[in-house]
């Protein structure tokens, strides 16, 4: 193949494909078939091989060229993709604005977030904090340009008929990028997350490791709850890689749109994203059941049909985990329920009372000497006392029960864990907890009143 054009990252004048052909191939035929491709080509026939000449194109009307590639792959004597290709740049344009030194950029920084907005600089995300970086401001055609180069024709059609949409993409040896792309001021805007090519381990999580235990149990469900960019993704791909990794199993995951990407191990695991290949993620729940799953990931309970089919999957004897964005653990549990109209209530609340396995909410706090680390208030299930308190609607004492169990958590009680072991400021841990005063009454070692009701 040579490819010619004064700006290839745009446009290419002239692209030429010479080929074998299959022997006793009729040159009328190959004519014939270059006169059905829909758009004028140039054929040249001779001594068994063919090149096919095409005229000019953008890269974005590059799946109009399907035909080409058919009728290569039909009249060539070999697949030329399975060929290894030597390329030859001639000349090259260095470009200042590019979506791989960004990315790389990111990766050097360590930073989470990228953000590209016409008439500013790049912004980035380092430890929670916005910073721009030193390059001149991008414009609305710029921003446009790496939104073609991070996804395709097809993600830019969806973006001006939704007007916002997202997708994955894959910077090999840096990590995956999932890309936020909507409209601001009439121009395209995109948001970058940056997520690592491998799941962090569960113990380089610094999150107790009562949390990863939930991943050996055979059924129930888990919640991860938390803000944007706390962390949820990255707990849970953690625990699905240890169920990969140590159990024979099969993990269906349902996302919108796909971010950590598996390699199936001891278990074998289906990513299903939303859009792509399934039409909702209560569809892809009811759909699951019949699929022989063992373990179930749903990115998101977002709706009352997706909670009612995740909680259904964990009566069932699966094992269910799932995200919501809330402040607590007992914010969880009222959200979930107050998804129901209130004649089902007291249903859903049997329900999830027997099959909640636990939630566990993140808030990611800044570590000393840099980087950032989870504070987490874990609540289990499976206990009569949870158990009850949720049944009898009594969703205060969860509280007070949290800070009595030995093996649960407040967000106080780990704020002050962290400080003692010199892992976070004092500032920071006071963020994390309730207010100043709960800080120092947990220092003292002093329980709430509603522990002490509950112990009494």
């Amino acid at each position: 193949m040579e490819a010619k054009g004064a700006d290839l990252t745009k446009t290419v004048d002239s692209l030429r494909i010479t080929f074998p052909l299959k022997p006793d191939t009729n040159p009328d035929a190959i004519q014939e078939a270059g006169n059905n491709l829909g758009f004028t080509v140039r054929l040249e026939v001779s001594n068994g091989s063919c090149a096919l000449t095409l005229p000019p194109f953008e890269w974005r009307h590059l799946p109009k060229l399907a035909s080409v590639h058919q009728m290569v792959e039909e009249c060539a004597a070999r697949p030329l993709r399975s060929e290894s290709w030597e390329v030859e740049v001639r000349k090259f344009i260095d470009q200042e604005f590019s979506v791989n030194r960004l990315i790389e950029l990111m990766h050097e920084k360590n930073a989470s977030d990228l953000h590209l907005r016409a008439g500013s600089p790049p912004y980035i995300r380092i430890d929670n904090d916005l910073q721009t970086i030193d390059m001149p401001a991008v414009t609305a055609a710029d921003v446009e340009e790496l939104a073609l180069q991070l996804g395709s024709q097809t993600q830019l059609d969806r973006l001006a008929a939704e007007r916002e949409t997202s997708w994955q993409f894959h910077l090999a040896g840096v990590g995956y990028l999932r890309v936020s792309a909507y409209y601001k001021s009439g121009a395209i805007a995109v948001a970058v997350r940056l997520i690592a090519e491998e799941p962090v381990p569960f113990e380089q999580l610094n999150i107790p490791m009562v949390v990863r235990d939930i991943a050996d149990s055979p059924r129930g469900l888990f919640l991860v709850a938390g803000i944007t960019g706390s962390g949820k993704t990255t707990t849970l791909a953690s625990m699905i890689e240890y169920i990969n990794t140590t159990r024979c199993t099969h993990i269906i995951t349902i996302e919108d749109p796909v971010e950590y990407v598996y390699r199936d191990k001891k278990s074998i695991v289906s990513q299903r994203q939303v859009g792509r290949d399934t039409y909702s993620y209560a569809n892809a729940l009811r759909g699951a059941l019949r699929e022989d799953p063992d373990v179930i990931l749903v990115g998101e309970m977002r709706d009352m049909e997706t909670i009612r089919a995740a909680v259904s999957a964990a009566e069932t004897g699966h094992l269910v985990f799932s995200t919501l964005h809330t402040m607590t653990a007992v914010d969880t549990v009222n959200r979930v329920i107050s998804y129901f109209p209130q004649t089902e209530r007291d249903l859903i609340r049997q329900e999830l009372a027997y099959s909640l396995r636990g939630v566990v909410c993140q808030r990611l706090l800044r570590r000393k000497g840099g980087g950032r680390i989870p504070c987490v208030e874990i609540l289990l299930g499976g206990k009569p006392i949870v158990r009850d308190a949720i049944i009898e609607a009594e969703l205060d004492k969860l509280y007070g029960i949290i800070e009595i169990d030995s093996e649960m958590k407040s967000f106080d009680q780990h704020a002050v864990e962290l400080y003692r072991a010199g892992l976070i400021t004092k500032q920071e841990a006071v963020s994390a907890c309730t207010n100043e005063e709960a800080f120092e009454r947990v220092i003292s070692g002093i329980s709430s009143s509603e522990s002490r009701k509950i112990l009494t």
